[in-house]
């Protein structure tokens, strides 16, 4: 038995000394964290934080905070970027083993040229008369501004918990979810903001606070004849999301 100990613990030496050289070949990493605020010093979710040279992209959860993972040492050029703000890019350096912590003030947006914003209200207001007179029809399911007012979210997904056919699933970045129709997690619904069709969108890229009206359609049935025109999505649902007007 003796001899059988002995020879368990030479193995074990063996084999110990053989992953040693590989175990401190591994390099060490480094992390960045941080939080985003806007000017208000109000934290702002579900920001988008890119670390291009690393290929790493991630979201703030709901309390405005995010961690980037496993980059290398070195300088890396982090862009934070939300709608309604000005995108901002930061250089950050990441030190081997060690957390680079940063805080993040995003601006507003900056204002339209006065001509242009009468324009584009009046045009906004005969947009949300449609929606109106869409919402009394009855045809989907809509979220009105005093709804969001009422519940004050922080994330416009909260908004779609308890309707009827809207399934929220996690996505692999915590805090952020997206939305499918019929419990069809591989198949997205079609987003529309404003009337305009918007590519790679999230239900929680545009903060609740600056919401005026959604519609919901799981289908064609009921699909106003301007949304239908964009095809090949629809039989997943639409997102309609209207934006509030300046000042109201």
């Amino acid at each position: 038995m003796a001899f059988t100990s002995v020879s368990l613990v030479a193995r074990a030496v063996i084999v110990i000394a053989l992953l040693t050289p590989s175990l401190l070949a591994q390099p060490r990493t480094g992390v960045i964290s941080g939080t985003v605020k806007d000017e208000s010093g109000a934290r702002v979710p579900n920001v988008e934080v890119i670390v291009l040279k690393a290929s790493a992209t991630t979201h703030t959860d709901s309390l405005g905070r995010f961690i980037v993972t496993r980059l290398p040492p070195g300088l890396f050029d982090v862009t934070v970027r939300r709608l309604s703000f000005s995108p901002m890019t930061l250089s950050l350096e990441v030190t081997e083993g060690d957390t680079t912590d940063v805080d993040v003030t995003l601006a507003s947006a900056g204002e339209t040229l006065p001509t242009v914003v009468v324009k584009g209200q009046e045009e906004h207001k005969r947009q949300l008369d449609g929606f109106e007179q869409r919402r009394k029809l009855g045809l989907g399911r809509f979220i009105t501004r005093a709804q969001i007012d009422a519940r004050r979210p922080l994330v416009l997904s909260e908004m779609l918990r308890g309707i009827p056919g809207a399934e929220l699933y996690q996505t692999n970045i915590i805090g952020r979810v997206t939305l499918r129709f019929a419990r069809r997690s591989d198949c997205p619904p079609a987003y529309f903001v404003d009337g305009h069709y918007m590519s790679n969108f999230n239900i929680d890229d545009v903060p609740p606070r600056d919401v005026e009206g959604v519609e919901l359609y799981e289908g064609f049935a009921g699909l106003p004849a301007e949304f239908a025109k964009q095809t090949g999505v629809q039989a997943c649902g639409v997102v309609v999301i209207w934006t509030r007007i300046p000042g109201t």
